[in-house]
């Protein structure tokens, strides 16, 4: 290990940098969660129809993506600390600008400028977490407090939303980006991202066949997650549940998604094979994902909601935990969230073509036929990082 890196490790192990590294997860993702109401309000206030709803969250998403790969490719010459406090002054002002905005084609301009300000966020945060050498307890601790915050947000989102549409949604993601400009300020180290492998002096690239086949996995995750949130309160809607149950439903979801990261980090110490953990989880996310069409009652898809987010929650840090074993520059798992924006930049518009030709109940059981096509790229991936860490031993 290089001097360099002993030092980057040191730097994030601090609480203030961990309280920084979350800070940039949690604004960078809180778009996600938060999906449901924002397509709900936007209905409401602007009474736009399922590929306009597509086209906004296809705008955010797909820009994530570039401003992931962005920040990959800047980290390398310039100060990535910079990058970040840059990154969140622009999305707290975006946001604010979209509490403002009247216009349907001002949300589409202010959700993709938002998307690549998120996407620094999202790349930093995942570059954070390699480069600690923790990859899956970091990011078991960032999705435990985004789920805290989601808790928090969707339960008072579901009050404000009815009163002031997405002017009141945007007011609360105003909040969130000034809590996490404090932190970052305050917490998080400056450093650069590495050409180098910490165990060699040879140049790598995360682009190995592994790596592609990790790419092709996370965005077909993508595209099935963000499809999914897109239309869950359209589908409460053909469910007979109104917009304040269907929140409430995702509220608790995220409660158990608070939970969720620490069961992980408990399982792993007793379970080092994380396809032992992903093979389960993926097909109970599948099966969750079908069952949000073809629930025979309100209750089980309500029941179906609750849970699909903390298996998300759940899947995530051994997706990134994967990337961190192949290649500990930090420079894969920072890509990962461009593969995830990627996918769910596509998810939106896919899901609303798909919904336009065979109907609304077609959106989980496209996302499970999504899923099980994730875990079939995702798995020869695990087993090659499985034994790179055996080798590392």
């Amino acid at each position: 290990m290089t001097t360099r890196h002993i030092a980057d490790v040191a730097a994030f192990s601090s609480r203030g940098a961990l309280a920084a590294m979350i800070s940039c997860h949690v604004a960078g993702l809180f778009f996600l969660p938060m999906m449901p109401l924002v397509m709900g309000a936007f209905v409401s206030d602007f009474s736009v129809q399922a590929l306009s709803l597509g086209s906004v969250a296809s705008a955010q998403l797909t820009t994530t993506a570039l401003g992931a790969f962005s920040f990959t490719i800047i980290g390398t010459r310039t100060s990535c600390r910079r990058i970040v406090l840059a990154a969140i002054a622009c999305e707290l002002l975006l946001n604010a600008a979209t509490l403002m905005s009247s216009s349907f084609t001002e949300l589409i301009v202010l959700r993709g400028a938002s998307g690549f300000a998120q996407g620094h966020l999202l790349a930093a945060a995942g570059a954070c977490a390699a480069l600690s050498r923790r990859t899956e307890k970091t990011f078991a601790l960032y999705n435990a407090t985004l789920a805290t915050f989601a808790v928090v947000f969707l339960f008072v989102g579901a009050l404000v939303v009815p009163l002031f549409g997405h002017a009141g949604v945007f007011a609360l993601f105003v909040v969130v980006d000034v809590l996490a400009l404090a932190f970052i300020y305050f917490g998080l180290p400056d450093f650069t991202l590495h050409a180098k492998q910490a165990s060699s002096s040879v140049r790598t690239t995360p682009f190995t066949r592994s790596g592609g086949h990790a790419f092709i996995a996370l965005i077909f995750f993508g595209v099935a997650l963000s499809g999914t949130q897109t239309f869950i309160e359209r589908l409460g809607y053909w469910h007979g549940a109104a917009l304040d149950v269907v929140a409430t439903s995702l509220g608790w979801g995220w409660c158990l998604a608070i939970v969720a990261p620490f069961m992980l980090i408990w399982l792993m110490g007793r379970c080092k094979d994380n396809l032992v953990l992903l093979l389960p989880a993926y097909a109970l996310i599948a099966g969750l994902a079908i069952m949000l069409s073809l629930a025979q009652t309100t209750v089980v898809y309500l029941v179906a909601v609750a849970l699909f987010t903390p298996l998300i929650m759940f899947i995530e840090p051994l997706q990134f935990g994967v990337l961190g074993q192949l290649d500990d520059t930090g420079r894969l798992a920072a890509l990962g969230p461009g593969a995830i924006s990627i996918g769910s930049g596509l998810g939106p518009l896919t899901i609303s073509t798909v919904v336009n030709a065979f109907g609304l109940l077609s959106v989980g059981i496209t996302a499970g036929c999504l899923l099980v096509l994730s875990l079939l790229f995702l798995y020869p991936v695990c087993t090659k990082a499985n034994e790179k860490a055996l080798q590392k031993q």
